[in-house]
């Protein structure tokens, strides 16, 4: 059984807070949560919360911009074919549609590839060269997105052929680039200086195209259909960064605060068709509305094997084409939550038969009808489950595909390392990795996974770990305590959606469920004074918990004002709870 999640209560610096107050004018808790995000200065702290487009940093600044800018901009003087090669995850289609649109406006004659999940793998490959080359009007450039860093032999091979290449991309790099491009543009690079290190790969590629149109006017100063292009190209880059999930601080954090704003009003009709399918017509877009509503449509196309019709939608000027292409998304979206559903039904009967997750051990199933495009999703809603790392495979052919994800505090590339001699080839980093494993190595590789994660745990247990700002009482909870609390958003990696201690809680009435199968937790939380609603997702089987009559408890919670059923309320939104019994166990 998952151990309960430890409460950690945060450490305050209330000097540094009362300083804070006094230069900025704002509410305690306010500064606390800008001191707590190392923004004690006023100039950074007023920075942070009313981000400005000059913040952002020259594109320049990144190692080999100024090369790729300028041969795009001889591209668009001499009208050559330009190939913008992609990859199937938000990321990679949003900035390969940005590019696109990007060098249509400068009137360049472009076209677009994205690889196929499960037939071209990831990058480069023999066979997709083999298509770029045999093309009917060769392009004389390809312009990688969100990937190419390491790959050496593509680049030669595209080379050899005459077609110059420049890459954007933003993973770590190998410890020795490929040579021979045009440009390497990778702020991961060893060598580079710049403020760029956190941008995802759409966000390089929107770099690209500012510089671009820095070096076709020949002036830091763009022309005003290339300006205008930029400002609404950041909602694009906004559902990138939200859907990779890189730290919103810097310059992730003013083009999601500009592209969130930007959004609602898009002059893309694909985009605008994708708001009205998902219900979000006319309404302002939050991180959290990316993340749950946006995004996932998006990746469904990429996860099914669909991810040129995201291109097709976000490049389209025609509003029909929109609206057919959004509709086809809804359907593909819905499919892989079905296919989702069954593979996570699927996996929960096989560790039921297997007894369970042992204590101190990572997950690791394999089944041969399993949809490759969807068992990252699935393996990290068993992290979420079981708070273990997870290698899922789907073995189909003679060949399988993996993904693994983890909780925070276990490094999925160093137990695909020490799994590598019972695999084809591997890759990721802490989080998140994938592998290709052949179906006769695949009991190896689960033994060997299993014995490094059992070894690992057993050193450093993991256990979910809820990390609150400070203590509050309901009676704290009020709308201009959650208006300054929106002054911190976009929230995310890096800038975390506050959550706070609630002591001494009471329960006013009868609490109950809601949702699907009673799935959900509401009651009316109390401290004396004020009572709020309060919901706690997923917790519909704890409600006897509650039921005691006079007992007092605990709650990690976020405050928000919610609108989802009309005017407005405040609310709690309840991560979890417990009995309070009045010991020191959180010290303010």
């Amino acid at each position: 059984m998952l151990a309960p999640p430890l409460w950690n209560l945060l450490p305050r610096n209330h000097d540094a807070e009362t300083a804070l107050m006094g230069e900025l004018r704002c509410s305690r808790i306010l500064a606390a949560l800008l001191v707590r995000r190392e923004l004690a200065d006023p100039k950074e702290a007023r920075a942070w919360l009313d981000p400005a487009l000059t913040d952002l940093e020259d594109p320049l600044a990144i190692v080999d911009m100024q090369r790729g800018a300028d041969r795009l901009a001889q591209a668009i003087r001499d009208k050559e074919p330009v190939l913008i090669y992609g990859d199937y995850d938000v990321d990679g289609m949003t900035g390969t549609s940005l590019l696109v649109n990007f060098l249509r406006l400068a009137g360049v004659p472009v076209e677009w590839f994205i690889p196929d999940r499960t037939r071209d793998g990831y990058s480069f490959s023999d066979g997709v060269i083999d298509r770029f080359i045999a093309r009917p009007v060769r392009p004389r450039i390809v312009i990688t997105v969100d990937h190419g860093t390491s790959a050496h032999a593509g680049i030669a091979r595209l080379v050899a052929a005459g077609i110059d290449v420049v890459v954007t991309d933003h993973h770590e790099p190998p410890p020795e680039l490929p040579t021979g491009a045009v440009a390497l543009i990778n702020p991961k690079r060893r060598d580079d200086r710049s403020r760029a290190r956190d941008l995802c790969g759409a966000a390089v590629a929107f770099k690209l195209a500012w510089a671009t149109a820095q070096s076709f006017g020949g002036s830091k100063k763009v022309a005003p259909e290339f300006r205008d292009f930029l400002v609404d190209a950041m909602g694009f880059v906004t559902l990138a960064t939200i859907a990779d999930v890189v730290k919103l601080r810097g310059d992730n954090r003013t083009l999601c605060t500009h592209g969130l704003r930007v959004i609602p009003h898009t002059r893309s009709p694909g985009l605008k068709a994708l708001l009205q399918s998902a219900g979000l017509e006319g309404q302002s877009v939050k991180a959290r509305t990316v993340a749950f509503k946006i995004a996932p449509r998006l990746n469904a196309a990429g996860r099914l094997g669909r991810a040129e019709e995201v291109v097709r939608l976000l490049t389209t000027k025609d509003t029909r084409e929109g609206e057919s292409v959004a509709a086809g998304l809804e359907k593909a979206n819905e499919e892989r939550r079905s296919i989702d559903k069954a593979v996570l039904d699927d996996a929960e009967r096989m560790l039921k038969r297997l007894g369970g997750v042992p204590p101190g051990e990572g997950i690791c199933l394999g089944a041969k009808d399993w949809h490759s495009g969807v068992i990252g999703i699935v393996a990290a809603r068993l992290v979420d489950r079981y708070h273990v790392p997870t290698l899922l495979i789907a073995l189909n052919g003679d060949e399988g595909r993996g993904s693994a994800r983890a909780p925070e505090g276990f490094h999925l590339k160093e137990a695909l390392d020490a799994c590598g001699d019972h695999l084809v080839g591997w890759g990721g980093h802490a989080g998140a990795a994938g592998c290709t494993v052949t179906e006769a190595a695949w009991p190896a590789l689960r033994e060997r996974f299993i014995a490094f994660t059992r070894e690992k745990l057993a050193a450093a247990p993991l256990r979910p770990t809820w990390n609150l700002e400070t203590l509050l009482r309901i009676s704290d909870v009020t709308t201009s305590l959650t208006e300054e609390i929106d002054r911190m958003a976009p929230f995310g990696s890096g800038n975390p959606m506050p959550l706070f201690l609630f002591r001494d809680v009471r329960v006013a009435g009868v609490p109950s469920v809601m949702g699907d199968g009673g799935a959900h937790l509401q009651f009316m939380a109390t401290d004396g004074e004020s009572a709020l609603r309060a919901v706690c997702f997923g917790a519909g089987s704890r409600v006897r918990e509650l039921e005691a009559r006079g007992a007092r408890f605990a709650l990690a919670a976020h405050v928000k004002f919610d609108t989802f059923k009309g005017a407005g309320s405040l609310q709690l939104e309840v991560k979890d709870f417990r009995l309070d019994d009045g010991a020191p166990t959180w010290t303010p």
